[in-house]
Parts: structure tokens; C-alpha cells; sequence
């Protein structure tokens, strides 16, 4: 019976550390996400691991390099303006309706161009960079519900970033940013 028990765990382990060997994009990247989504397997996309919901006045969202710096809050962010959109979510393969401040009123509030690049990073260092232009472009959505509640941060809250259906970034999957912490203008040869 110990043999059985020592072989099994002897096999989890070879598993384990075999499994963790990959090729292609780490379970975090969001074109993972949306293979593992499209094959029916049933996987959280969204695996931020476990993190603290922020305080009730904690900012949720930085925004870096343009004219004025911002860091705001999910209050802040919701009283800057609001828009609803219902979308096929790419991710999870399901019908939703987010609600938030559309992107470019964030990136004119901050004072940057949409001919600036942006660099916009989550809560697991996935970074997405873009000039502004397509993103305003595609209708980009700071979302920060949905459904109508806040969206938990073990599904890609509390604020993320989403896309009309066939608007030109809608397809993109590695534009739709979950998680979001901070948005930062890149500048020429530099940071």
C-alpha cells in the first residue's frame, strides 16, 4: 500500500513539473485564455491568484505621461462619465453587459493625445501597447461592471478593459487588458 501511495505521489509530481513546461503563451496571456475558452474546457481565464479587493477610496487605476497625472478610483472613474455596452465575451463565450468610462474620456482627462502610444498594464504585468487612436477608434471601454456589480478580480476586475462587438479591436484579444492597474504613455527610445 506505501509503494502504491509513494508511486502516485511520485507521478503527480513528474506531472506537475512537466506540466508547468510550456511553449506557447503562459496561462496569463490572453490568447491562452480564449484557447482554452474556445475548447469548452471550462477554465477561469481570468487567474489574477488571490488578491485583496481594494479599500473603499483605494485608487484602482494610474495614468501616467500625458499632461495631467491621474489616480482614481472606481468612484472617480464612474463619476468621469458612463456608457453600457453588452458584448459576446470573447473569454468565458458568454453574453455580458459591462458599464464604465469609455477610454478616451479617461486618456483627455489626462491630457494625451490619440496619437500618443499607450502602454496598459494589469494587476499580472500583462502589458498591452497601442497608439491611442485605434483604441478611441474601437470605442475602448474602461469597464468597471458587470452585469450590473462590480466585477471580482478573480474575473478580470475590478476594472478591464473591453470592446464593442465588430469594432476594429473587438478581434484583438491581447488589446482587452482584465485587471487593469495602470496606463502609461511610452515615449520614443524610452520608458
Amino acid at each position: 500500500m506505501r509503494n502504491r501511495l509513494l508511486a502516485a505521489i511520485a507521478a503527480g509530481t513528474v506531472g506537475i513539473a512537466v506540466g508547468g513546461c510550456t511553449t506557447g503563451p503562459t496561462p496569463n496571456h490572453p490568447s491562452s485564455a480564449a484557447a482554452h475558452s474556445e475548447s469548452g474546457q471550462g477554465r477561469n481565464p481570468y487567474t489574477a491568484g488571490t488578491v485583496d479587493p481594494p479599500a473603499p477610496n483605494a485608487p484602482v487605476l494610474t495614468v501616467t505621461g500625458g499632461t495631467t497625472p491621474l489616480s482614481l478610483t472606481i468612484d472617480q472613474l464612474n463619476a468621469m462619465g458612463h456608457a453600457t455596452i453588452s458584448i459576446d465575451e470573447p473569454f468565458v463565450n458568454k453574453r455580458e453587459t459591462y458599464s464604465g468610462v469609455p477610454l478616451a474620456i479617461v486618456l483627455a482627462k489626462a491630457g494625451i493625445s490619440d496619437t500618443a502610444t499607450i502602454d496598459t498594464d494589469a494587476i499580472d504585468h500583462y502589458h498591452y501597447v497601442s497608439v491611442v487612436k485605434p483604441m478611441v477608434d474601437s470605442q475602448a471601454l474602461i469597464a468597471t461592471e458587470r452585469d450590473g456589480a462590480p466585477i471580482p478580480y478573480d474575473q478580470g476586475g475590478p476594472i478591464r478593459i473591453v470592446f464593442p462587438d465588430r469594432s476594429p479591436l473587438s478581434s484583438v484579444l491581447e488589446a482587452w487588458n482584465w485587471s487593469l492597474t495602470s496606463i502609461t504613455v511610452k515615449h520614443p527610445g524610452g520608458p
